[in-house]
Parts: C-alpha cells; structure tokens; sequence
C-alpha cells in the first residue's frame, strides 16, 4: 500500500488533533471512579429478543457520546443496503483521519463520529484485514500521541532487554500456523518491538516510588500475542510499540502485574456473568469442572487476539478500541452463548471450549450489546473497572 508523503502528513496531523482532544478527556475522567451508570445510559434502547436486535447497533463505553440515543434508533440495514450510503460513510471515516475535524467541528464530535462508524459500517479494510487508515484510527481511539521514531529506536539501541530470554522463547511461537501474520510480520521485528516495550515498562517502574499500588512485569507470556495483531496492521514498529505500551499501562496495567490480577478478576467476571444471564449453560460447565479459567486465560489476556482468524481480531478491536477494552470480557461470554447448544448437547463440552470456533466479529458485537442490556449495574461496573488500577 504505497502512501503520498502528503497524505502521510495529512494523517500525522489530524492523528495530533484528535488524539490530544480525546487525551485530554481521558486525563480528565480518569480521576475519578468510573460511573457505570453513566456509560449505560448512553446505550440505545434494546428490543428484549436477540432476533430483533440492530446487527450493528451502539456499543457500551466509559467514554461520552455527543449523539443522541435518537440517533442509533435506525436500523443499519437499511444503511448498508444502499451501496452509495455505505461507501459514503466508510470514506467520512477516512477522510475524518487523514484531514482532522472539519471548520467549525468539535474534535470530541470527530471522535464520536468515529465511534459511530465503526458500528454502522466498519472500518474498510481488504479481506487480509489491510486498511490504509485503521492504524491511525487506533491511534486516536486509545489516545496514543504522535511518537517520536528516535524514542523508540533509542530503546533498541540499548540492547537486550531484563526479559529478552523470555520474549526470544516465545516469539517464534507466535501465531505459528497463521500464513497472514507470517508473510507480513518477521520474528525479529516482533522481539524489537517487545524488548523495547520491556525497557519502557522497566524504566518506568524503577523511577516509581516504592508504595506504587501496582508493580507491572516487564514481560510476560501472552504479551506476544497481544502484540501481533498490532505490528500486522501497522505501518511502522515504533507505531505497533506505541500502542502496545499504552495498552498495557494505561488500559489493562492489572494485566502486567506479575500475578496477573486483572486477568484472573477477568476470569471470575465471566462466571459470574454467565451465572446470572445463562444460570443453564452456567451450571452445566461448572458441573463438568469448566470454570473459565480453564478455557478463557488466553482469550482475557490476549483480547482474544489468540482466536482466528487474524482480520476478524482486527474488526473486533475496531470495537474495543473505541468503546473500552473491559468490553472484551462481555465478547468472550458473547462468544460462549454462541455455543450454548454444542456445549450443551457435546460429551466433551471442555474440549469444545479449549477451541474456540473461527471468531465472527460482528456476530460477537451484536450478541455483547445484548449482554450489556441484560447485565445489572454494579456487575457492569466491575467489568468497566477490573483491568485497571
């Protein structure tokens, strides 16, 4: 995918634009406890059936919508059936990151514009998942500033990092049987991305005082993983290394502790999720010793990026991204729901479960936006809650 250097330029400063926008209205929440509340109340109402559900309406967040809920009332199929909508929404997206908010418009209303596209039409993308602009709107979505090459070339230059013994043992496992990450991603430019992500993160909590509520790991296994997708669909490592270190130290930081806390609360919300809106399937799977700890490790820690196929990760993140990462403990119930009858009529439901089927994004979305209706406050809010500090 070859890019004009001046739509290279156009892109870097509409990512500056929105990016600082949404950072400053993440800096200013994130002192305060977030409010479940607040966040569901920002959700369309939902019909009480699956079947009559919007395929792809509003997701849950913790971060505000300009919109009102009227706008979300209409169902997307009719948007997407006319080709010339479609096509017209998918190219105000990418005309939105490459040229920065129109005169006159908030950046908060360009970055809820965003949010409301990738429900209603996705992100374009060819059928190996390759976007010309999903990197950037990534960027955005997490609010990750523009970076600096020689920060990042700067810790490569150090060397081996504390945990290069670990990440070169894992690095050549990752995604091993996936062609597409293959062809496209080297096993070196994966153990530079995460070498320089250990010394981030080593750094960082060296110059912390000891009485640091949270002490991260400089590496951990399943970091591989959870990097793939990123180095795959972005157009440089110092972007791929941008993103990976903000999600782990803004957006799941539990996760990097070294007894993973935030994993394993992770792990207990799913129980308890399936318990209270599928009290069956629930009691089935702990009555053949299936809690999810034993199926669902991989899947909390990785945002299911260990679940093919590898474009399908890349539409579910399109989602995460932009409404919250904690969602993803909802996709991964979504996708057990999805399995219920195979589950409930197989002798080997554990086996069923070590081996997720193919992932089907919009199917996943569609099924969590029903799981956040039905789901009670206070247990939404453990979830919005659980990855963080």
């Amino acid at each position: 995918m070859n890019t004009s250097p001046d739509k290279n330029i156009r892109r870097l400063k509409s990512h500056q634009q929105l990016s600082s926008t949404a950072r400053n209205s993440y800096h200013a929440t994130a002192k305060n406890t977030i409010s479940a509340r607040s966040t569901r109340e920002q959700l369309p109402p939902q019909s009480k059936t699956t079947e009559s559900v919007p395929t792809r309406n509003r997701a849950n967040s913790d971060v505000p919508m300009p919109f009102e809920r009227t706008r979300f009332q209409r169902k997307p199929l009719q948007h997407v059936s006319n080709p010339s909508n479609g096509h017209a929404r998918k190219t105000s997206l990418e005309v939105t990151l490459r040229e920065g908010p129109a005169p006159g418009t908030k950046p908060s209303a360009s970055l809820g514009a965003l949010r409301h596209s990738i429900l209603t039409s996705g992100v374009q993308a060819t059928k190996e998942g390759m976007s010309d602009y999903r990197i950037y709107l990534w960027l955005t979505l997490l609010n990750v500033p523009p970076l600096s090459t020689e920060d990042y070339l700067s810790r490569i230059h150090r060397g081996r990092s504390p945990a290069h013994d670990k990440i070169a043992n894992d690095v050549f496992r990752t995604l091993a049987t996936d062609t597409l990450f293959k062809r496209r991603v080297s096993d070196a430019s994966l153990t530079r991305v995460l070498n320089a992500t250990a010394w981030r993160i080593h750094d960082a909590q060296r110059a912390m005082p000891s009485e640091t509520p949270v002490i991260q790991s400089s590496y951990i296994q399943g970091m591989n993983v959870l990097s793939a997708p990123l180095l795959y669909a972005a157009r440089s490592e110092a972007q791929a290394y941008a993103l990976v270190t903000s999600l782990l130290t803004n957006h799941i930081p539990t996760y990097l502790t070294s007894a993973m806390s935030g994993v394993h609360a992770g792990l207990e919300l799913i129980d308890k999720i399936l318990a209270t809106i599928q009290p069956k399937l629930s009691q089935f799977l702990l009555a053949n010793s299936l809690p999810a700890k034993i199926y669902a490790f991989a899947p909390v820690l990785t945002l299911c990026a260990c679940t093919p196929p590898l474009p399908e990760v890349l539409k579910l993140w399109d989602f995460l991204f932009a409404f919250g990462v904690h969602l993803n403990i909802l996709c991964i119930v979504a996708q057990v729901v999805l399995m219920k009858d195979n589950l409930l009529e197989s002798p080997s439901p554990g086996k069923l479960l070590r081996n997720f089927p193919n992932l089907k994004a919009e199917e996943v979305i569609r099924t969590t936006l029903v799981i956040v209706r039905d789901l009670p406050e206070e247990l939404y809010a453990e979830v919005v809650r659980h990855g963080r500090i």
